[in-house]
């Protein structure tokens, strides 16, 4: 399966030396303005060509506007007024799924949109209007009344069918056990037999080239085949045998299950979750598959991730893996709820995310790639690198920003000179609120009043970030150099 307060402007990849030069580090965008941001996690997320986001989750705020459980952001992270969702979900949504023509299919736990019913899934048009042309009937069902039913995870075919799958055992009057097929127009596709299907949820589902599905999730099994929370289905919705799990997913903890499932362009499989063993070998929260089900030993995850759970992955094309979830550390090194890993499975130290994301619970749900590398992160987090990023953040790293000293000064209205800086750090306006952090996140002074200056030389020799609030109440954020 798959919440926001006052934004800081960090300005990162820039030395005020001239042209930027790429850190290793990642910082908040400071073209991305969230301000209050959501009041509630951010479950799912998809980019639109034109760079908008639409969000789906818990929240029913967005920058303290109502919107209920689903809000679409313009690039700068303004709330796209067009896009008019009405009384929006009743209740969560956990997947949202782009068109090829730009229509959203949105998945998850509510039974209305906008006081129009909907079980567990609906199809809006651009401007947020339900698409009448998508007939689901009765849609996702339960086979009791006291039963549960809803959709974790959803992907389009590139023949615009949809696969739908979690906790379900009707759609429409048909049977459809935990994964269903729908064709465009909603309607069941009966080329589609999964049979008895799953026996428990499925979390987390990905195309291959081919047209067969891989599911992680809960489940132990699949029509007649014992399939420990994974598993791969032909394009008919028939088990694949030639994909030898094994004893599947488990080890010492207690619940396990697999949460997300990528597949990678070579075709090999990532998987992450809750579990410590795969087939029998050690393997912590994370594992890469080969085509046949087999471990890749060629990615060298070593000790994994602690002990608590992976929740999604994102492909650079550059083959390097986004990992996104619950856990504090890889092979022992602190990343708090993200990290990059290398192709190979070894962490990517270049990407330092420092004290990274916190919260009443901290975790990463959903991590979009932009096409200019940015980041888009979203879930239960209620900071990132101790400033308040309420559950959604764009994040630029090392060759993202490219902008002169005087251009930036003249994009936020504010500069800090002379940086670099050996005694006082001037402001170019009176600020309040200061507080000089290093790149940790740890806060070394905090000088209290108004002021137009500071005293930096009891700083020892490194790279820091400036925050203040300006006189017309906007947190801005510079990062500075210490000689």
């Amino acid at each position: 399966m798959k919440k926001f307060l006052l934004l800081p402007i960090i300005l990162f990849f820039i030395l005020f030396t001239g042209n930027a030069s790429a850190q290793n580090y990642a910082e908040i965008d400071p073209s991305f303005a969230i301000g209050t941001g959501f009041d509630n996690t951010v479950m799912a997320a998809v980019l639109q060509p034109d760079g908008k986001i639409v969000a789906g989750g818990f929240f029913t705020t967005y920058k303290d506007l109502t919107r209920n459980r689903i809000a679409r952001l313009n690039a700068d992270g303004s709330y796209d007024a067009s896009f008019s969702t009405g009384t929006g979900f009743d209740n969560v949504v956990y997947a949202v799924a782009l068109q090829a023509d730009g229509k959203i299919v949105v998945g998850g736990d509510f039974t209305t949109y906008n006081d129009v019913p909907c079980e567990g899934i609906v199809r809006l048009n651009t401007d947020g209007s339900i698409d009448p042309s998508f007939v689901i009937g009765t849609g996702f069902r339960p086979l009791s009344s006291t039963g549960m039913s809803f959709i974790n995870t959803l992907a389009i075919q590139p023949d615009g069918k949809i696969v739908a799958a979690g906790r379900f055992s009707v759609y429409n009057g048909t049977s459809q056990k935990g994964i269903a097929r729908l064709n465009p127009d909603g309607s069941p596709d009966a080329s589609f037999n999964s049979g008895a299907g799953f026996n428990f949820d499925v979390k987390s589902i990905a195309l291959q080239a081919d047209g067969k599905i891989v599911a992680g999730g809960t489940f132990s099994s699949y029509g007649p085949g014992s399939r420990k929370y994974i598993t791969r289905i032909n394009a008919n919705g028939t088990l694949d045998t030639t994909f030898n799990v094994g004893t599947g997913f488990g080890g010492s903890l207690t619940n396990n299950y697999v949460n997300a499932v990528a597949v990678q362009p070579d075709g090999k499989i990532l998987v992450g979750g809750y579990f410590t063993t795969y087939n029998g070998t050690t393997q912590n929260r994370i594992a890469r598959l080969n085509t046949d089900g087999s471990v890749d030993a060629s990615f060298a995850s070593a000790s994994g991730f602690d002990n608590y759970f992976v929740n999604t992955f994102t492909l650079q094309p550059d083959g390097k893996i986004l990992v996104g979830g619950g856990f504090l550390y890889y092979n022992g090194i602190s990343r708090r709820c993200m990290a990059r890993l290398n192709a190979n499975g070894i962490l990517d130290t270049s990407f330092d995310i420092g004290t990274g994301f916190v919260g009443t619970i901290s975790n990463v749900e959903t991590i979009l790639l932009q096409p200019d590398g940015k980041m888009v992160v979203g879930g239960w987090f209620t900071s990132y690198k101790t400033v308040d990023q309420n559950h959604i953040t764009r994040l630029n790293t090392a060759g993202t920003l490219s902008v002169t000293d005087t251009d930036v000064r003249k994009q936020e209205g504010i500069a800090l000179y002379p940086n670099p800086v050996k005694q006082t750090l001037y402001f170019s306006e009176e600020v309040s609120g200061v507080r000089i952090t290093d790149l940790s996140g740890k806060t070394v002074a905090r000088p209290s009043g108004t002021v137009t200056s500071v005293n930096a030389a009891s700083l020892e020799k490194g790279v820091y970030v400036v925050t203040a609030i300006t006189r017309t109440g906007k947190a801005v954020s510079r990062k500075i150099i210490k000689e």
